[in-house]
Formats: structure tokens, sequence, C-alpha cells
């Protein structure tokens, strides 16, 4: 607590890098999809055909020259050409809390450092603060349908680099009808002056009660701009392109936050209940992986379909500036399915799905064993398997940022490296998956 609220008088933060890097640059913006709980690797993008596997997988070999499941993936199978897959991928965590920690930061959560390390998503929202335009009226951080206590938030940095968590299943509460707006000023002039002369009483409160003044001040851009409505609106044509899912509906506000330009650099978007232990093969060809599957399919065919056809101001297309990663955080146990029918945690073997921002589409790297048990190929130019720093990195590495910069004034005073040169194994060093852009 000490050191929270002592946490101002560390700022401005001493940033350095520890070598010279050169980012690729490629992305203005990047759109995480959590497969929350853990695709398993053999039913999906890595799929193998053994005797228990479903016939109505529909396992076919695309145009691009590998084995997808058409019957699971029929609009995303017609457009690989689109996407690149990552087949040579390993987690460290088997546990979820952890492993959406470590998707999050790239590191191992300890409790001693937790509450000051930020995710992914607020350093880049911290490293983009300047490139904010004065027109700028939406966050630098969104997130959609995490769990509150899921969700990585800024630890050590800025207030403002904190995620905007929003659920799809109701109207965003900012969203201010024109028949209320002059109550709401009102309300707003009587909180300022109310605010002001309670905070004059005592100017040593510390850093919560100078981020609830943030949360507040960054509100009212959202509540003024008349933009707002239209950018967190799903139409009911939208609703149905997308799938008619919460996954839809998020991508769909995803695609309006990118082609809205008005400052949002990372989107990250959960998608839960792939957590199966039990059911994953569903009844009749229903529940399980087909509805998960089904949902990923018709949202992330339509975000890429929309990101593609539309363009910006200079008229770039979107897809071209966009960097999307669809993965969870970690894989799921080969062979046949459980007792119960399903598949427990596993992190020997993972999948990850990527399209944007240069990345060249139509090709699998990496590839696993008969049963996807374990990583033969890591398909890149490591003789290692891929893991979430690897891809962490990648994600600075587009979106134009040194990943070996680190924050030497912490509460802790332990230095905070962007991407640590360290992993539960030991000292490693990591480096982007640059196959995925050649």
């Amino acid at each position: 607590m000490a050191g929270y609220s002592l946490l101002p008088m560390l700022r401005p933060y001493n940033v350095q890098a520890a070598e010279k890097a050169a980012p690729r640059g490629s992305a203005e913006v990047c759109i995480v999809l959590f497969l929350q709980g853990g695709p398993a690797q053999m039913d999906t993008f890595d799929v193998k055909e053994s005797p228990w596997t479903p016939p109505d997988f529909g396992i076919q070999t695309v145009p691009q020259g590998y084995r997808m499941p058409v019957g699971l993936f029929p609009k995303i199978s017609k457009k690989m050409d689109k996407y690149a897959i990552l087949r040579g991928m390993e987690a460290w965590e088997i546990d979820h809390e952890r492993g959406r920690y470590y998707i999050q930061t790239g590191k191992v959560s300890s409790p001693a450092q937790k509450g000051e390390i930020p995710s992914i998503g607020s350093v880049i929202a911290y490293e983009t603060m300047d490139q904010r335009k004065d027109s700028d009226f939406l966050p630098p951080f969104v997130s959609m349908n995490s769990e509150t206590m899921g969700i990585v938030g800024p630890g050590m940095l800025d207030s403002s680099c904190a995620p905007m968590n929003l659920f799809t299943d109701s109207p965003p509460p900012f969203i201010v009808p024109d028949s209320e707006r002059t109550t709401m000023e009102i309300r707003r002039k009587l909180l300022k002056e109310l605010d002001h002369e309670w905070r004059a009483e005592d100017p040593r409160r510390g850093r919560i009660f100078e981020d609830l003044d943030h949360y507040y001040e960054s509100a009212y851009p959202l509540l003024d701009d008349p933009k707002s409505t239209a950018t967190f609106t799903v139409s009911p044509e939208d609703h149905a392109q997308y799938g008619n899912c919460g996954l839809g509906d998020a991508c769909v506000i995803a695609r309006n936050l990118v082609e809205a330009d008005a400052g949002t650099k990372y989107i990250f978007i959960a998608h839960a209940n792939w957590d199966l232990h039990s059911g994953a093969y569903g009844t009749d060809g229903k529940g399980g992986y087909y509805e998960l599957c089904k949902d990923l399919d018709s949202a992330l065919s339509g975000l890429t379909d929309d990101l593609e056809s539309k363009t910006d101001s200079q008229g770039r297309r979107l897809i071209d500036k966009t960097f999307i990663v669809a993965m969870g955080e970690f894989g799921r146990t080969p062979g046949a399915l459980t007792l119960h029918n399903g598949r427990d945690h596993y992190n020997k073997a993972a999948v990850g799905l990527f399209a944007g921002a240069g990345v060249v589409g139509g090709k699998a790297l990496g590839a696993t064993d008969e049963l996807g048990a374990n990583v033969i190929d890591s398909g890149w130019h490591n003789a290692r398997s891929i893991y979430p720093e690897d891809i962490m990195l990648t994600i600075y590495s587009t979106m134009g940022i040194d990943w070996t910069k680190k924050i030497t004034e912490t509460p802790s005073g332990r230095a905070f490296q962007y991407v640590e040169n360290i992993s539960p194994t030991g000292v490693m060093k990591w480096n982007e998956v640059s196959e995925l852009f050649s």
C-alpha cells in the first residue's frame, strides 16, 4: 500500500533500452482474440485424423496444401490465403489463471510484483500516448468480454493506460441519449464543484484518488462525442454477419474502433468456454467445439473481410495496419478423449492463427507428431518451439515498439523489462516470428 501511494513520486518513469532493436512497425492497432480455456490443437488448426475424430469435422486439403477441419471452419477454410498458422507453439503454464496472466504480460505470476506489472495492452497504450490527436475520443486499450478479475491492468503505469472493459451482452453505459445531455452537464458541473472542495481538504490523498479523477475525465470524451454511439452499436445486419454471438459483436466493435481511428491501439477480446474437460465433441453435431468454432469462424472471417474492404483517410486498407492474433493460454491433451469426453490442460503443443499488418497468409508453420502431442518442427529460424514471449515480442515489433526497453524506477525497485530474457526454465533469448511476414 505504501509503494502504491508513493507511486506518483516515481513518475516520469526512467525508461531505457537495453540494446538497439529494429521494430517492424507495420501495425497501428493490434487485436487479440483470446480463446479462453485453450483450444485443442488437434481438433482445430493443427487437426489430426484419428479414429476418434468425428467424421463431420470434414477434414479436407485446402488449396494451400494442408489439412483443415472444413466442417468446423467452413468460412475460414475458404480464405486461408489471408491467415498464417503457427503449429510449433508451446506454453509454460497449465493453470488457467496463471496462463491468462502469462498471455497478457509474458511473465510468471509473482505475488511480490503482480500489482506493478502492466499488461502488454497497457504498455502499448503508454508507448503510443504521444501519438494521440486532440480529436481522439477512444481509450488506447479496450478489452471486451473479459472477466473483471481476469484482465491485467496498468500496474505501475498511469491509469490512462488501463483497459476499458466492455461486455457485449448489454449496451455500453456511456452512450447518452440526446434527451439526457442537459441533465448530464448539470451533474458533471456539480460533481466537479463538490470534488474540487473535497480534494482541497487534503492534497496528499495519493494515486487512488488521482486515478478516479482520471477515469471521470477520460469518460467525458466518450460521453460527449456523438460518434461514440455508432462505434459501440452493433446493427442487426452486423450481428447476423458476424455470427449472432458475443464474440461476433465484439469483433464488430473492434472493426468500428479501427475504422474510427480515434485513439484505440490495443483490443483484447475474450472468447470463453474453450475449457472443455467434458462434452468436447458435443451431441449430434451441436455444442462443444461445434459451437465454439462456429462462433470463431463467423466472427473472425467477418472481421478480416471488413478490414480488407474498408480503407482509412489515406486509402490504406484497414487490414494492412491491423495485426490480428487468435490463440489460447495453452493446448489440450492429445489422443482420445478423456473418460468424460473432454480434453484436459496441456502445454507441450499449442496453436495460433495470425493475420494482417504484413502477415503472409496461406501457410502453416511448424508441425507436431501424429497425435498433436509434441512439436517436431518449430517452423521458424530457431530450433526450439515458439513461446508466449516470442508472440509478445512480435506484437511489440509490429506496433513499432522497442521490446528491449525497461522501466528502472518501480515500487519494488526491480526493473520491469518489456520482454524479459528469462523463462520458467532459465535464461532464453526471444525473437520475432519473422516467418509470419515472409
